[in-house]
């Protein structure tokens, strides 16, 4: 009977807590544990980190953005003290936890102005392959890198692509004195021979949105020790790993073993602003070739020389044609009866035109790329400037009129590493049909800017090399 009258209390109890929780209400992520094997290591030291979130999906550790299963475990050997984070690996996700791994600390600041460290992300790339310098400074100086005699006040990093060996200098300097430091990027004009290295290191996508992910996939060879930057994860010689940028990031993959190694990067543009079509077009490139029409169909030399004589532009009310699709599937259709520049879409263009007006090069590089890649092969440009001041894309957007749609601002890599832009004007089926085309340019454009220079659209002055193949 005592126990008839326990049991009967203790489900009453229970009763009453749930009518008290609030309908509609779900209880926030719990996280059963976060650790590290050392809160404090020495420099180059390795640390172990193990979790086991109570949560649906995935989560993402922090920094470097690495896209992880709710319970697992990673080796991380971090160059400075760092809080590692764990989120849930959603837009908003809830924080689930934190560690930090303390390191010696860097030297204190002081007077006169002084360069306290300067490194590079790697120090031998290959041919276009991006490098983060950074650097710390002590007192307020200003900063300026050489060559190119950049002034970098308030910055601490820079990404650059070098195409031959080069040394740079980063000066530090107040009304005190100042102080210099040096460091070389050794370009490779093979890859690395060492029995570690790394043969492949791939992105799907080079330029993504705020908050998309994007998966990295490596191949490695030798009996190699694989870690990826930013935050040092260890991983093995051939997998691949999604991550979640924040913000534009240079990702590099480094294998070593007792002979040696190398290290190859990679640069993911964040982009805010990026249409999902644009983001995708990578991808439905690598199906144009097979897309373009056929070869009966395409413009030859005199078909285009009967289109100079009679030009006809195609209006954007005309009847739509597989050319008015390019950036969705990814192949560029040229129309036999006319001497349209480039096949668009009608919001990209805008978008363009705006990226142009606000000065957003990085939009507005991503929009002209991926119209680059939906134009047909061996097709024709005209070169107009080749510029280091973004100021210049207002220009553009103010004397290019209707014609500024047309325009594409594409990346101008000095030998150097440091990065211009270049503006061309479409993509045309012969040189000739380019200049015919040039010639009706704005007459105030085509005043504001350099003399016009015909190229092949695939392979300009200022591109990133192709990629060199590994030996076997």
């Amino acid at each position: 009977m005592l126990r008839a009258l326990l049991f009967m209390s203790a489900l009453l109890v229970a009763a009453d807590a749930a009518a008290q929780q609030p309908s509609g209400t779900t209880a926030p992520p719990r996280i059963v544990v976060f650790e590290a094997t050392s809160n404090a290591v020495r420099p180059g030291d390795s640390v172990g980190l193990r979790w086991d979130c109570a949560v649906t999906g995935k989560v993402r550790l922090d920094p470097g953005g690495m896209v992880m299963e709710a319970k697992g475990q990673a080796t991380v050997k971090p160059s400075a003290t760092t809080i590692y984070t764990l989120t849930e690996a959603k837009p908003g996700g809830a924080m689930l936890g934190r560690v930090e791994v303390r390191i010696e600390p860097y030297a204190p600041y002081g007077e006169p102005a002084k360069v306290c460290a300067f490194e590079a992300s790697t120090h031998a790339v290959l041919p276009g392959e991006p490098v983060v310098l950074h650097w710390t400074c002590t007192g307020t100086a200003k900063v300026k890198l050489e060559p190119g005699g950049m002034e970098l006040d308030g910055q601490s990093e820079i990404t650059v692509t070098p195409l031959e060996t080069t040394r740079y200098t980063i000066t530090a300097s107040n009304f005190s004195g100042g102080a210099s430091r040096t460091v070389e990027v050794q370009v490779l004009k093979s890859p690395v021979g060492q029995p570690a290295r790394v043969c492949a290191f791939t992105a799907e996508q080079s330029a993504i949105r705020p908050g998309d992910p994007v998966e990295l996939r490596w191949e490695c060879v030798g009996d190699s020790k694989v870690r990826l930057e930013p935050g040092g994860l260890e991983l093995d010689g051939k997998d691949h790993i999604t991550v979640q940028p924040s913000e534009t990031t240079v990702y590099t993959l480094s294998a070593m073993n007792i002979l040696g190694g190398s290290s190859r990067s990679l640069e993911i543009r964040v982009i805010p602003g990026l249409p999902e079509r644009v983001a995708s077009v990578p991808e439905a490139a690598k199906s144009a070739e097979s897309a373009i029409i056929p070869e009966s169909q395409q413009i030859n030399d005199q078909s285009a020389k009967a289109v100079i004589e009679s030009p006809k532009r195609v209006s954007e009310k005309a009847k739509p044609t597989a050319a008015s699709a390019a950036l969705i599937t990814g192949a560029a259709v040229a129309n036999e009866t006319s001497s349209h520049p480039v096949s668009r879409t009608a919001p990209a263009d805008a978008m363009k035109t705006t990226a142009f007006r606000e000065a957003n090069l990085p939009l507005a590089i991503a929009l002209s790329e991926a119209q680059r890649a939906a134009a047909p092969p061996e097709r024709w440009t005209v070169r107009l400037v080749v510029s280091g001041s973004i100021g210049g894309l207002k220009l553009l957007a103010k004397h290019g009129g209707k014609d500024a749609e047309d325009l594409m601002v594409l990346p101008f890599i000095r030998k150097d590493g440091i990065r211009w832009w270049q503006a061309c004007y479409g993509a045309f089926p012969s040189k000739t049909a380019a200049l015919h085309a040039y010639a009706k340019l704005p007459e105030a454009l085509r005043k504001a800017l350099s003399t016009p220079l015909p190229l092949h659209l695939d392979r300009l002055p200022g591109d990133l090399p192709k990629a060199i193949e590994p030996e076997a």
